[in-house]
């Protein structure tokens, strides 16, 4: 990876498919089918199922202010995206909630997604 993406990442590791995990803020966070998503959608959404990683929800509390809401473990944002987008990940229908890491960085030789995680995992 180029030097465009030094960002400081709190990757959290596992292997396998985790339920739960710590995060590097210290507290605990669990794997949830789906998230509710507040305005303007008030209404839950699937989370992407991968096989090391998982979106959580952060805590709402004084020490996670400036963190994004919703988070993958491996230390990206996660992030609602459509249909096109994760086309090549799983198949539910309409919007879920994804590692923004994953779906968004463009691969610069091919100009296709990259497709891994921030930790450079699939």
């Amino acid at each position: 990876m180029n030097n465009n993406f030094n960002q400081k990442f709190s990757v959290i590791r596992h292997w396998g498919s985790p339920n739960k995990a710590t995060t590097i803020w210290g507290f605990d966070v669990v794997r949830e089918k789906q998230l509710f998503a507040p305005d303007p959608y008030n209404t839950f959404f699937p989370c992407l199922d991968y096989d090391n990683h998982f979106i959580y929800e952060v805590p709402n509390r004084p020490d996670t202010v400036g963190i994004p809401s919703f988070m993958c473990t491996c230390g990206s944002a996660a992030i609602l995206i459509g249909v096109e987008a994760y086309k090549n990940d799983a198949s539910p229908e309409g919007l879920v909630f994804a590692c923004m890491f994953r779906n968004s960085v463009v691969n610069p030789k091919t100009g296709e997604l990259w497709g891994r995680h921030a930790d450079g995992s699939k």
